[in-house]
Formats: structure tokens, C-alpha cells, sequence
């Protein structure tokens, strides 16, 4: 890139104002690359890890998608289509434990 157009963190030196505002200091790397049109990603895409963690430990579908629209509800109040999503993930997961559940007690009692 010519270096009119290097962002803060390819600047020798430039630390992207890290000792004033140091969380948006640390998302300008993600910011770079997870911002699709004029929405940012970096968040949904730092939660969705976390989730993601949560579900390999846990295994437990319930806690993750609860703590997916809590997260959802809280970070992104103003964007409606996440939260609209979240709840879609929820009720496929409400699905998911039923599905399992009903099988569970077929192969119970057969």
C-alpha cells in the first residue's frame, strides 16, 4: 500500500492512540478486516469465538444460546436483524434439545 493509506497500526511508531483509549486501540487490526460495508464485525466475530468455547467445554446447547441473545441483546441493542437472528438460533436449538430429549426416551423404553 502507498503509505498515504497505511492504517494507525502499519505506521512505524503510531500505536493507533493506545494509551488514550486502549480498547479501540486493540480492535483497529480486527476493525480493518472484519468491517464488511459499513458494519463492523469485530465484535460478533471476538463473541462468536467465545461462544464457540463455551459450547466444546460445556457441550450444553441451552447455555450457549442463552448467552448468544444475552450478548446479543446487550452489544448490539441498536442492530435488530441480530437480535432477530439470535432468537432463530434459539429456537433451533429449543428444537435440537427436544429432538434429543424425545429420543433419548424412545431409546429408553425400547
Amino acid at each position: 500500500m502507498p503509505p498515504d493509506n497505511l492504517f494507525c497500526f502499519e505506521k512505524i511508531g503510531d500505536m493507533c492512540g493506545i494509551y488514550d483509549k486502549p480498547f479501540e486501540a486493540v480492535l483497529k487490526p480486527f476493525q480493518a478486516v472484519f468491517t464488511v460495508g459499513t458494519a463492523d464485525l469485530t465484535l460478533v466475530a471476538i463473541w462468536g469465538i467465545l461462544l464457540g468455547i463455551v459450547w466444546l467445554r460445556t457441550s450444553n446447547l441451552m447455555l450457549v444460546s442463552i448467552l448468544g441473545v444475552l450478548v446479543s441483546s446487550s452489544l448490539t441493542a441498536v442492530f435488530e436483524p441480530a437480535r432477530g437472528i439470535g432468537l432463530i438460533l434459539v429456537g433451533v436449538s429449543v428444537g435440537i434439545t427436544l429432538f434429543q430429549l424425545i429420543r433419548h426416551k424412545i431409546q429408553t423404553f425400547a
